[in-house]
């Protein structure tokens, strides 16, 4: 049954819109004022919001803006009057999904709420999906950066034959990335095929995408299908894409682009329903310059493209990851420390990572092995990464990497009504960190 939010002051209105979802399968709760609005939010997590935006207490934009800052994915549909149009593009400005001119007509409400559900139920799915493809390999994190990524991979994964073009340095968790684009597009149930064209002899690529017959090289006394029809149905990544060799672009083109191809040595015809993710670490504008790369297939490639930051423009997220990975190796190895010392954070905060996230899980990985006791110290780092940093190196900030932790998570413990589980869900820690980190910040009681 879905939850609904309805915040209306005016009692006569809030009774009929209450038995009028009630009849249609909805659950209900009503708050007459902002504050009980927050609280009720506070308390459970709802399915939809229908709200006015003239309270007594308070500014209805205050409190849309802070419900959506608690729970970015949960739909808000406006209750109007007449005229306060101005009032109501504000409020679409601001993340409301809809809004609805008293007095409200009760298909127009239907209609409205059946919209909203289906966008958030999508949201949520998208949501849960990245989780669970990337969070587990520690591709988490609230850096504005990161979650622009992670919004164009969502959107990437709605558009089933598009081709995605994703860059970054190595480490960053390319592959993750594409895995997600397949998990959460409409080619889920088919498969998620990977060539990577920098491990491949040159001479065996073309093989390896689209097949050969039997006696179509020394060595083939079998046919044997390619890549691309193992992946028909699903998704093709192509990782270090700029390694393709240049003769054989051409061919790879025209297959993005509908056509059918031939195995080596073969005259029969094949098509491929094929959805093609391509990565790469180079700079491939740089590639086409030097003549090293197809400018009609880089441009065909890019039309979705989607670049993830490296993690030394991630800073805030370190902390998330090291937590991600501590609990990734309790699950895998049976033991792991449970924290990370203050000194061994900022060791790792200031440290340029020119490997990555790769990186960073390696080294969390050597230091479990490595330390005796009950968290991560600095001893345990590489010398690389214990040591003083480089003269090069950026200035360690002025606040310490904990005290700038506590902080957004106290900010956004307050964003959401102090509600513990939305807090955890947006910062992608679990609740038991989130409550950890709070006690230390002195912002959350002793005892529950």
């Amino acid at each position: 049954m879905p939850r609904v939010l309805l915040t209306e002051d005016d009692d006569d209105l809030a009774f009929a819109l209450t038995r009028l979802l009630n009849q249609r399968g909805y659950d209900v709760a009503w708050a007459a004022t902002a504050a009980q609005a927050r609280a009720t939010a506070a308390k459970a997590d709802h399915d939809l919001v229908v709200m006015d935006l003239g309270l007594p207490d308070e500014d209805g934009h205050d409190l849309l803006r802070g419900l959506l800052a608690g729970d970015p994915t949960i739909p808000v549909l406006v209750l109007t009057a007449r005229d306060e149009a101005a009032s109501a593009i504000k409020a679409i400005r601001l993340g409301a999904t809809d809004y609805l001119t008293k007095p409200v007509e009760s298909e127009t409400l239907f209609s409205s709420l059946a919209a909203a559900l289906e966008q958030s139920t999508l949201r949520r799915s998208l949501e849960a999906m990245r989780r669970q493809s990337m969070e587990g390999e520690g591709i988490v994190g609230s850096a504005p950066a990161f979650q622009r990524a992670m919004r164009a991979l969502g959107q990437a994964a709605g558009a089933a034959h598009a081709p995605v073009l994703i860059t970054g340095e190595t480490g960053t968790g390319k592959e993750l990335a594409a895995r997600f684009v397949h998990r959460a597009s409409p080619r889920s149930g088919g498969p998620f095929v990977v060539l990577n064209a920098a491990c491949l002899p040159k001479e065996l690529v073309e093989s390896e995408l689209f097949g050969h017959e039997a006696g179509a090289f020394t060595g083939a006394k079998a046919g044997r299908r390619g890549l691309f029809e193992l992946a028909s149905g699903g998704t093709l990544f192509l990782d270090e894409i700029g390694e393709l060799p240049l003769d054989l672009q051409p061919k790879l083109l025209r297959v993005i682009e509908g056509h059918p191809f031939r195995r080596v040595g073969g005259e029969r015809e094949i098509r491929a329903d094929v959805r093609i993710v391509a990565a790469t670490h180079r700079e491939l504008a740089a590639f086409v310059e030097a003549g090293q790369f197809r400018q009609d297939l880089y441009f065909r490639l890019k039309v979705l493209g989607i670049h993830l930051p490296p993690l030394r423009e991630r800073v805030e997220d370190i902390p998330l990851l090291v937590e991600c990975f501590l609990s990734k190796f309790r699950e895998t190895m049976g033991t792991a420390p449970p924290a990370c010392s203050g000194e061994a954070m900022a060791a790792l905060a200031r440290y340029r990572w020119p490997g990555n996230i790769r990186e960073l899980r390696n080294v969390i990985e050597r230091a479990i092995i490595l330390t005796p006791g009950p968290a991560i110290r600095i001893e345990d780092l590489p010398p690389e990464i214990a040591g003083p940093p480089a003269a090069s190196a950026r200035p360690a900030p002025q606040e310490s990497l904990e005290d700038i932790l506590q902080g957004r998570m106290v900010e956004a413990w307050e964003n959401s009504g102090r509600n513990l589980s939305q807090t955890a869900r947006t910062l992608g820690v679990t609740r038991v960190t989130l409550r950890s980190w709070l006690r230390k910040a002195g912002a959350y009681p002793v005892k529950d």
